[in-house]
């Protein structure tokens, strides 16, 4: 199993589900944070951020280029407010051109994305089993949103001639 693959299907069906269902909770900032943007930016921000709020974002216009940002979805950890919306208007901005999808099927896939566990990061076996769990209990285990495989098979002879027995 690829633990990045697997965990972007995850979240992106998650959310898929969230945004079909109700829009994602949002949990307030204690202290709302300010985003400055280049009028680039601020322009994609714009865009989206309608999508943004139905996705448990909560940011307001805030003057020329800059935004309030006063609730995110209860798995943003305070703090990172910034820096996870920064991440999110990159991915956005750079999503293939080519792919005619929805603006909110674009941010819920750099969302799933943007949260996954990343490859390499050591989990417990307990974390693995979830994981595993939540996988299978997918409508498409076994591609991420990307359509790259999140597991592979081997049969028993495979894996013998894979080793010389």
């Amino acid at each position: 199993i690829h633990q990045q693959s697997a965990h972007e299907r995850v979240k992106y069906e998650q959310l898929k589900k969230a945004g079909k269902e109700n829009p994602v909770a949002v949990q307030k900032t204690m202290f709302p944070s300010t985003l400055e943007l280049s009028p680039a930016d601020s322009a994609v921000m714009e865009e989206i951020i309608s999508d943004l709020h139905y996705l448990g974002y909560l940011i307001e216009p805030f003057g020329k280029n800059a935004f309030v940002i006063q609730g995110t979805p209860a798995d943003v950890d305070a703090g990172n407010e910034k820096h996870v919306i920064d991440i999110l208007l990159e991915q956005y901005k750079h999503f293939n051109p080519e792919l005619k999808f929805s603006k909110r099927e674009k941010l819920i896939r750099s969302l799933a994305r943007q949260q996954s566990i990343k490859a390499g990061t050591r989990l417990t076996q307990k974390e693995m089993q979830q994981l595993v769990n939540d996988l299978f209990a997918c409508e498409q285990p076994n591609i991420n949103p990307d359509g790259n495989p999140t597991y592979l098979e081997f049969k028993q002879e495979q894996l013998e001639r894979m080793f010389g027995k």
